[in-house]
């Protein structure tokens, strides 16, 4: 492969891993689902019923929906419902007037909206059933947020396609071109035109102008305005790294409470397009970084983002903000700095031994908080690893090889964490239902 059909491949990736999404990812999935389901059925919609996989319970269960006080999977299914524009994709809970609203509301305050947990081997599985007076639709999306399997009125197949997405394993299987290494990831970067990276502005401006709504407003924990009122009074420094952390963390304060403002996700998750993005601009701003070198890095971030979440997988029991996006913004902020290769397998060694263990208890507001020491510990170790330290093979899952310690986490977060989701899970269920 010559090195502009290389490119093209990196930059394909670039354009179909970042989306723009209103509201946390997985119940804008679910409202999808439902808006193409209610579309199907072409009538007012008496009850729907709506069976999903345990990641996209668990973080549909107490993250605020834009547009509506409320938080959980039965609103935003609601709202996909009363829009039926699933060509809006993962922006579809935006648009809806204030009668769709209130009627989406009083679907799920008369309890015409079930929510079942569905056992299957999908990661990501959504299935909605609804029923007008007369007739009956189903849609199912299954493998990746977006990815509609199955469409049916009365029984009839409108539309399917077999789900490729082999979630069982430590990685995703079918998803080319995934087969990169953090070696072509910076090679890429390093030789590609900084013109043909000017599409990642427009991800930089929207994710910015959530955090910069986060700072202002009082969403969530408020844990980006924490750090920075800590810069202020001494308490925590006023520097890259606070700000860096403070901003980012803003911007998950806001989203994770129902925010109307869109975020640019990343490898599937908005969070992750957060924490791969606003800490290589917060930097870039504070350390006079050139334009073109600040769009290389987010290049740089949210590939080695993707790349991390193909040994993870789509979701994982793992927190894919504080390890993978984590990875991305240091290496990020790395290249920023005239870091080497070398540097760069540091900070992600470094991030591994440091926070590879962080949870996903699914999202909500407190999802602010694991952003934050994340973001802390990223230009911690890229600036441990400017200054020739780092951990090693020595410590823990480690290994000398930086794909092999990659391989490593996957393992952790699929085979070594199997039977803690189903606890987790089992923990939020018993916490919500008394």
């Amino acid at each position: 492969m010559n090195t502009e059909e290389r490119q093209m491949d990196y930059l394909s990736i670039l354009h179909r891993e970042t989306a723009l999404a209103l509201g946390c990812t997985e119940p804008a999935a679910a409202a999808l689902a439902a808006a193409y389901a209610a579309k199907a059925l072409a009538e007012p919609v008496s009850e729907a019923q709506v069976s999903v996989s345990q990641y996209i319970l668990k973080n549909g269960m107490n993250v605020g929906i834009p547009g509506t006080s409320m938080s959980g999977l039965a609103i935003a299914c609601a709202m996909g419902l009363e829009s039926r524009m699933p060509e809006k994709e993962l922006m579809v809970l935006s648009g809806l007037s204030e009668k769709q609203k209130q009627e989406a509301k009083e679907l799920v305050e008369k309890k015409k909206i079930r929510i079942l947990l569905c056992e299957t081997e999908e990661k990501i599985y959504i299935k909605v059933k609804v029923r007008s007076a007369a007739h009956t639709a189903c849609a199912i999306l299954a493998g990746n947020h977006k990815n509609l399997v199955l469409l049916e009125r009365d029984g009839e197949i409108l539309y399917q396609k077999e789900c490729a997405a082999a979630q069982g394993g430590h990685k995703e299987q079918g998803q080319e071109p995934y087969e990169i290494t953090l070696k072509d990831i910076v090679r890429f970067v390093q030789e590609i035109s900084a013109e043909k990276l000017v599409f990642l502005k427009e991800i930089l401006r929207v994710n910015e102008e959530i955090a910069k709504e986060g700072i202002s407003g009082a969403y969530g924990l408020k844990v980006g305005k924490n750090l920075l009122s800590g810069g202020k009074n001494g308490l925590i420094g006023a520097d890259v790294a606070n700000y860096a952390a403070a901003m980012t963390a803003a911007a998950a304060d806001a989203r994770m409470s129902g925010c109307s403002l869109p975020v640019m996700s990343a490898a599937g998750s908005g969070n992750q397009g957060l924490t791969a993005t606003v800490p290589i601009a917060a930097a870039g701003k504070k350390l006079g970084i050139a334009e073109e070198k600040i769009l290389k890095a987010a290049a740089l971030s949210i590939l080695l983002t993707v790349h991390t979440k193909h040994y993870l997988g789509r979701l994982s029991v793992l927190c894919g903000c504080s390890i993978s996006a984590a990875m991305g913004a240091g290496c990020g902020i790395l290249f920023m700095l005239d870091g080497t290769y070398e540097q760069m397998c540091q900070t992600v060694s470094t991030l591994v031994a440091d926070i590879s263990g962080v949870v996903c208890d699914g999202a909500k507001p407190g999802c602010a908080l694991k952003i934050a020491t994340a973001v802390d510990s990223a230009v911690r170790a890229a600036n441990m690893a400017l200054n020739g330290d780092g951990a090693d093979s020595r410590d823990g899952i480690v290994c000398q090889d930086v794909e092999e310690t990659l391989e490593n986490l996957g393992l952790l977060g699929n085979a070594g964490m199997a039977e803690a989701n189903p606890l987790i899970l089992q923990m939020m269920l018993q916490k919500q239902n008394g």
